[in-house]
């Protein structure tokens, strides 16, 4: 009732209206400067406003329709090359555990940074371009996966790993120092560490390393003992091998008391003054040592010194023989150092009485020949049979 209303409201209106319009028009005109000048009535202008308004509606869905299937296109795309690049992501990742490294470096480097976890992508690529021996493009890579958030440490693990591998030793050890300074007590970190410094044969720190990290290397206590021994005897040897001053200014003012006392370090010293030839530092060594606390297991050595003067250790051992309940082992330690002197006489005396209760087939062969070449032939054969039926026994 109401729309009917409205329309006979507007019907009497274009009775009423419409003739007075139709004979006053009224004009419009459109002047730009002096040279184009539109006239037109008031009426035409008005539909031609109008039209020009539904023009500019029709032109606007349009558009709206052509950008609305620009963006679904776009999409579209978009997502058929995500799908794509995860597929390479996994082939790529199928071929470089086939070893097809090439296939897999061009797969996963392609897809990597539209891949649903780019870091793993990025890794993978190195790995296959480590294979490859290209060694550049592999650190672009690792590169590449550092600038994810959160990835710092399982790349540089990675990167050192590959490093280690390489043998680019100096390398996987700047690696680490960057990687402890954010990252201190990592086991990890550790564990490379270990690896990196017995290669470039920095011994002193890895001796420091794990006696600051002593739970970190997982060792029981008779491991973590014989680690510590076997880089003490590598340090000896290195610093042997520069002086022998030098190795027994670290024994006396840097190495622990306990150590000092350990036999094992003895030996590892002495196996480094002699490996060396610093065999007068050696007998000082051995002198200190036994006139302190004599010891049995450190007579060996006495065979592998060449001194010019061995008279020091032998008066230390003529005095020793009288009272020492191991009178056989300095009888037989003395005869060879009067060997080299050619005290063969004296040699006798001392194999005689070693071998009383130390028998001996190389020293029952020793004292027969120098019981012969004293044409003590009869002796001689008698220590021959001996030492036959010794060795036969």
């Amino acid at each position: 009732m109401f729309r009917v209303l409205i329309i006979v409201i507007v019907l009497l209106a274009g009775l009423i209206f419409a003739p007075e319009l139709s004979d006053n028009k009224g004009y419009l005109l459109i002047s730009f400067d002096s040279y184009t000048t539109y006239k037109t009535t008031i009426i035409d202008a008005s539909f031609i406003a109008l039209a020009f308004y539904f023009i500019l509606l029709a032109t606007e869905k349009v558009l709206r329709k052509l950008f609305s299937m620009s963006r679904v296109t776009r999409g579209w795309f978009g997502q058929r090359k995500t799908r794509k690049a995860q597929k390479n992501s996994f082939l790529g990742m199928l071929a470089l555990l086939e070893g097809n490294t090439k296939h897999a470096q061009k797969l996963l480097s392609k897809s990597a940074e539209r891949s649903e976890a780019p870091v793993l992508s990025y890794i993978a690529a190195a790995r296959a371009s480590h294979q490859n021996g290209e060694f550049n493009q592999r650190d672009d890579y690792l590169q590449l996966a550092n600038e994810s958030p959160g990835s710092k440490l399982a790349v540089g693990l990675v990167s050192v790993e590959l490093q280690l591998d390489a043998k680019q030793y100096e390398n996987a050890l700047a690696t680490l120092r960057e990687l402890d300074q954010h990252l201190p007590k990592n086991k990890q970190i550790f564990q490379y560490y270990m690896e990196v410094y017995p290669v470039l044969q920095e011994w002193k720190k890895l001796i420091t390393l794990i006696n600051s990290n002593r739970k970190l290397t997982g060792l029981s206590d008779v491991e973590f003992a014989d680690l510590e021994l076997h880089a003490h005897q590598q340090l000896f040897q290195q610093l042997a091998s520069d002086s022998g001053q030098v190795l027994s200014d670290y024994w006396n003012k840097e190495v622990a008391r306990w150590m000092r006392k350990e036999l094992s370090y003895q030996k590892a010293i002495l196996s480094a003054f002699i490996a060396h030839g610093r065999e007068k530092l050696a007998q000082e060594f051995l002198l200190e040592k036994l006139q302190r606390q004599f010891s049995l297991s450190l007579l060996p050595y006495l065979q592998q010194l060449q001194v010019a003067d061995s008279s020091p250790i032998i008066a230390l051992l003529e005095k020793q023989s009288k009272k020492s309940e191991y009178a056989s082992y300095i009888h037989q330690a003395l005869a060879y150092l009067k060997l080299k002197d050619n005290h063969n006489e004296a040699v006798i005396d001392h194999l005689k009485e070693s071998l009383k209760s130390l028998p001996n087939a190389a020293d029952f062969k020793l004292l027969a020949s120098l019981l012969e070449k004293s044409e003590k032939i009869d002796e001689a054969n008698l220590y021959y049979k001996q030492g036959l039926i010794f060795a036969t026994a």
